[in-house]
């Protein structure tokens, strides 16, 4: 009988993560360490523009399904970032994959897409990433985790 009750918890749990820290899966690659970041923003000042208005929310509540101006989800505010240059984004984070250009993890600029299952931040450089982690520790700017995946928005103009 204990399988059933196995099979609930892990459900649960997938299902309860959304843009939370609750799931850590190994990646495949790690980010390169700081000293060897690129500095560069992606495609002009977008990216610089990008981590300036996450770092604006920095203290702000998490809510789930949250677009600002008093709270944000992972992915709202990675969309209403970018939004503010004119780049428009899926609403999760789930769709993100198919709708950007992947990057190799060792070429991350600040600006860019960090993407876990569930989740995504906007990495900030030097290691650090911003995003609206969840409901207990709201929007934080912290030492990046490794991130499955890396997606760079394309900016025109």
């Amino acid at each position: 009988m204990a399988r059933p009750v196995f099979v609930g918890l892990a459900l649960a749990a997938v299902l309860g993560v959304g843009c939370q820290e609750a799931v850590v899966v190994a990646p495949p690659t790690v980010l390169p360490p700081p000293a060897t970041l690129p500095t560069a923003m992606p495609t002009g000042d977008a990216g610089a523009a990008v981590v300036a208005f996450a770092q604006a929310q920095v203290g702000l509540p998490y809510c789930w399904g949250g677009t600002g101006p008093r709270c944000f989800d992972c992915s709202g505010l990675a969309q209403v970032a970018w939004r503010r240059v004119g780049v428009r984004l899926p609403r999760s984070a789930d769709a993100i994959p198919g709708a950007l250009p992947e990057i190799p993890l060792k070429t991350v600029q600040p600006g860019d897409i960090l993407w876990w299952p569930g989740h995504v931040a906007l990495y900030a450089g030097d290691g650090w990433s911003i995003e609206a982690l969840n409901a207990k520790s709201g929007v934080v700017r912290r030492r990046c985790p490794p991130p499955r995946r890396a997606f760079r928005p394309h900016v025109t103009g």
